[in-house]
């Protein structure tokens, strides 16, 4: 009993401590790789993470939009299932809390297994974030789908010289279970549709 108990301990404090990790690799600016430059000036790169088989992945565009209004969307998971019209198959769902932002998100994937996942929102001057967090810790939303808890990801700005500003979003999901070129797939795709939607409700004040 007290080396399964152990064995838990480890596991959850690996895991926190692994999204922590990744969430600094994302910020460090070195290794990032231009992968793509989009139709609407998007650019959008690549950067490979050691001992970890998959990419992280980043968007950036110039934007004359106040970016804090930017934020203010990502802070507002209430708002998620409105924003998010390019992702349909993915339901947002907020956990009440009385000093923290988090939610629950669900995944519907085709062919594969539905996923789930927690996550926690914290907030510095230019850059709002996302940890995932230990699906054990909320027991009460569990689902019949598979969970998720190692990845991580967050908004940032920088104002450019003419005025406008560099918004860019990073992220990074592992999916145990998962071919590793699936996982890319999906996170490439929910990085360029996130972030249009999000850019898009910022813009009307959503």
């Amino acid at each position: 009993m007290y080396k399964i108990i152990l064995i838990v301990i480890f596991s959850v404090c690996y895991t926190n401590n692994l999204n922590y990790q990744l969430l600094d690799i994302l910020y460090n600016d070195e290794d990032w790789i231009l992968d793509e430059t989009l139709a609407d000036k998007s650019s959008v790169y690549t950067k490979n993470i050691e001992n970890i088989n998959l990419k992280a992945i980043r968007i950036s565009r110039d934007i004359a939009i106040d970016p804090v209004k930017i934020l203010n969307v990502i802070k507002n998971v209430k708002n998620y299932n409105a924003v998010l019209i390019n992702s349909t198959n993915v339901v947002t769902t907020p956990i009440p809390s009385k000093e923290n932002i988090i939610a629950k998100q669900y995944i519907s994937i085709p062919i594969f297994t539905d996923l789930y996942f927690f996550f926690k929102i914290y907030e510095l001057d230019n850059k709002v974030y996302w940890v995932l967090k230990n699906p054990k810790d909320y027991i009460e939303y569990k689902e019949s789908a598979h969970p998720l808890s190692i990845g991580c990801g967050g908004w940032d700005y920088k104002k450019n010289l003419d005025g406008t500003y560099k918004i860019n979003y990073t992220l990074i999901f592992d999916i145990d279970g998962y071919p590793n070129w699936v996982v890319n797939y999906i996170n490439y795709y929910s990085l360029i549709n996130v972030y249009n939607d999000v850019i898009n409700a910022a813009s009307k004040n959503f």
